[in-house]
């Protein structure tokens, strides 16, 4: 009998750019706090927080990205917590961050960074 090795899920359903740079995480009414962005596509963020949120938290990500060598775009999104694990290496919690009903000309801003 042969064991087949099996692929873990994708999560990843969008193409996905680097995206290094500083962020706000708010979940409801709390204070935001300062989180690192890792990476982004049209459905999500990538982020590196000092806090373990459960999946399904609802939040809010505000961020910016370089849609042009001179232009700066920060968008602030409404998403959910779709994972977050601990990691040593970036001394904190990788989460990964669904978007939450995003407009249309957001998704199309994104586009173009992905796409640049």
């Amino acid at each position: 009998m042969q064991i087949e090795e099996i692929e873990p899920n994708e999560r990843r359903q969008h193409e996905r750019r680097v995206l290094r740079g500083m962020s706000q995480l708010q979940f409801g009414k709390h204070p935001a706090m300062e989180t690192r962005t890792m990476d982004v596509s049209i459905s999500g963020l990538g982020i590196i927080a000092p806090v373990n949120p459960p999946a399904r938290t609802q939040c809010t990500i505000r961020f910016v990205v370089p849609i042009d060598v001179d232009r700066n775009v920060t968008i602030t999104a409404a998403a959910v917590v779709t994972h977050s694990v601990y990691t040593r290496a970036d001394d904190g919690f990788k989460i990964g961050l669904m978007f939450a009903n995003l407009p249309a000309e957001t998704s199309a801003l994104l586009q173009r960074f992905i796409k640049r």
